[in-house]
């Protein structure tokens, strides 16, 4: 199964690409960063595999739990629910950029597939921002075509990317 890969290489802008901070003291305050519940500044390069399976785990926890709270909670709660959820997306995709920077995009032969859905599932709370659809694309595509990625998880994310248009890319 082959994906075209051509809607993700479209030109970057002139503009210098600005980086993520890598450690609490680089953020501008305030930050979303703050509020989660996942520590987004762990280090994943010393961790055993069984320790990314559990960071893993962490993450899917930090995901779904306010998500839960938006759909069954009292509504006057709502406004911290969701900075929880904006705060623990954006910790948890500064996780997975590491994971995948150190281990490539997290395979189910290695990681299980929990945690492979878990990546999928922090990229696609995400699929407003081009840019984050894009940056694992390839990987993902790859991941799919050897059989380490759900092709359905994919075709989602790859029928995000063809809806949204090339100037909504955030870099």
């Amino acid at each position: 199964m082959m994906f075209l890969l051509a809607r993700c290489n479209s030109p970057r802008p002139t503009h210098a690409q600005t980086a993520a901070a890598e450690s609490p003291a680089g953020l501008k305050a305030p930050s979303n960063l703050m509020y989660a519940d996942i520590d987004p500044f762990i280090r994943v390069d010393d961790l055993t595999t069984n320790e990314i399976i559990e960071l893993f785990a962490k993450m899917h926890y930090a995901d779904q739990q306010y998500r839960d709270s938006l759909n069954n909670g009292r509504k006057e709660n709502e406004a911290f629910f969701l900075r929880k959820v904006r705060a623990n997306d954006e910790a948890n995709l500064k996780i997975l950029d590491n994971i995948i920077r150190r281990h490539g995009w997290p395979q189910k032969t290695v990681f299980g597939e929990e945690a492979a859905n878990t990546a999928w599932l922090v990229i696609w709370h995400h699929r407003d921002k081009r840019s984050v659809l894009c940056r694992h694309f390839e990987l993902m595509e790859k991941a799919v075509n050897a059989g380490e990625m759900s092709a359905t998880l994919f075709q989602k994310v790859n029928d995000e990317v063809e809806m949204l248009s090339p100037d909504q890319i955030d870099y």
